[in-house]
């Protein structure tokens, strides 16, 4: 890994970010948004949204071997953030779906708006930074022209660990089969 100077620019919300090396031959550079593997370019940059007074820690790590493992080879993720994804509404009069957010046993805020395509069935939403050690929880709920709700879509409850507890276990050998086994600890 050779990366020798970053330059970022801003344009609105799109940022653009450009990294300098000294490799020989095809490069190949592995993109990450807060720990998170964004994607391989052979191009020393990289163009990312960024939402107006948002922050993020952009990292690439370049390499000449074709074969490099990117989630293997991850920096650490830090702040965790979540791909939310959910399918459109059957209902023909939805105006906007409103993606809410439960932190732990706390109440449930809005996080996110988004409106419907015709031909879009599918939505993704990144979620912004959660925090370590707390359990989130998502809904989306269509909210029709009048106002009103509709059937809420509530997603996997997710607990963030980012250094999990190592596993706490005992090893035996049995000399007769010649066999190692492993067991939880009591």
């Amino acid at each position: 890994m050779a990366i020798t100077a970053y330059n970022s620019t801003r344009l609105g919300n799109l940022t653009t970010v450009e990294v300098t090396n000294d490799l020989s031959g095809t490069v190949y550079f592995h993109w990450y948004l807060d720990g998170c593997y964004q994607g391989q370019t052979t191009a020393a940059s990289w163009t990312f949204y960024l939402p107006t007074g948002d922050q993020a820690r952009v990292e690439c790590l370049d390499t000449t071997d074709a074969d490099f493992d990117p989630v293997a080879g991850a920096p650490d993720a830090y702040p965790p953030r979540r791909t939310l994804w959910w399918v459109r509404s059957q209902a023909a009069d939805v105006d906007h779906y409103r993606v809410e957010q439960k932190k732990d046993a706390g109440d449930w805020s809005t996080i996110a708006r988004a409106l419907p395509e015709p031909t879009q069935w599918a939505f993704t939403l990144l979620t912004g930074r959660l925090d370590d050690l707390a359990t989130y929880q998502w809904r989306v709920v269509p909210v029709d022209r009048a106002g009103n709700d509709g059937t809420p879509i509530t997603l996997d409850a997710h607990k963030v660990v980012r250094t999990p507890d190592a596993p706490d276990f005992s090893i035996s050998y049995n000399s007769g089969t010649t066999k190692v086994t492993f067991s939880a600890a009591s």
